[in-house]
């Protein structure tokens, strides 16, 4: 397994979050740290990969799971609770948190871990804390758990009913926008895209994720919208009849807090 050494803790959950968006999200990095504010400092990286669905596995210490000795290291000290750490602070940013106090809870933790980086839909940051005793600890793991796994990534198909009523909805406009989000690009879809925008003349806009898609010069991109996007996107979603949205969630962003578009017509 190679090894990056990080000067910074912060930068090196950053850089782990570009290196998944970049392949993609077929290939992640895990990111380790000490415990107390060396943990502190990955929590922002971990916000921003659960925000836009990219996958970050990080592996921070924890407190002593025997309390002894107490505080150690850069322990952050308080008594009010002592069933806490710093590491808590995680759980509102992550898809998946657990604190592994016992190494056989590796065995479900992991498999856990892997459910959720392996899933387009709902990956994000999963943290899994490591009390430092515990990670001293030995356990007689079945060979089977080092077994090579072969991990896909399943999208689950819009059903017949949905697809009819996307196409109704299409075929009852007469200005269509298409939204072009990472989703798109995350699985190879930006050809197809282009082609049926082609196809049927309509002009379609990027989110912040779905940008460099279809390239900028392609007749239709209209380039991004949103709070963060161009006047003749954000133009042309508030004067749209119907809104195409591709792999897209329709964030904040997006939307610039739901007042861009005034149509009251969205397929996804």
């Amino acid at each position: 397994m190679r090894v990056y050494q990080g000067r910074n803790e912060q930068g090196m959950a950053h850089a782990a979050t570009g290196f998944a968006r970049q392949a993609l999200r077929r290939q992640i990095i895990a990111c380790t740290s000490s415990i107390g504010p060396g943990a502190a400092n990955m929590i922002t990286a971990a916000g921003t990969a659960s925000a836009n669905r990219i996958p970050l596995l990080l592996l921070p210490g924890d407190v002593f799971a025997t309390r002894q000795p107490d505080p150690v290291l850069q322990q952050i000290e308080q008594s009010y609770d002592l069933s806490i750490s710093t590491n808590d602070a995680f759980r509102a940013v992550s898809k998946y948190w657990d604190r592994i106090t016992r190494p056989e809870q590796l065995m479900s933790a992991c498999i856990n871990a892997m459910r959720v980086l392996t899933d387009p839909a709902e990956t994000g940051a999963v943290t899994l804390c490591l009390p430092q005793d515990v990670q001293g600890e030995a356990w007689d793991y079945p060979e089977s758990f080092f077994a090579r796994r072969v991990h896909r990534l399943d999208r689950r198909p819009a059903s017949a009913a949905q697809l009819a009523d996307a196409v109704a909805a299409i075929k009852a406009s007469r200005k269509p926008l298409i939204v072009c989000g990472g989703g798109v690009k995350y699985s190879g879809a930006g050809e197809a895209l282009s082609r049926f925008a082609e196809r049927y003349g309509v002009p379609f806009a990027e989110t912040q994720a779905g940008k460099g898609t279809v390239v900028s010069s392609h007749p239709l991109n209209v380039g991004g919208v949103g709070e963060t996007g161009c006047l003749a996107a954000n133009l042309l979603a508030k004067e749209a009849d119907l809104v195409i949205g591709v792999g897209t969630r329709f964030s904040d962003f997006t939307t610039a807090s739901k007042w861009i578009s005034s149509t009251r017509r969205c397929v996804s």
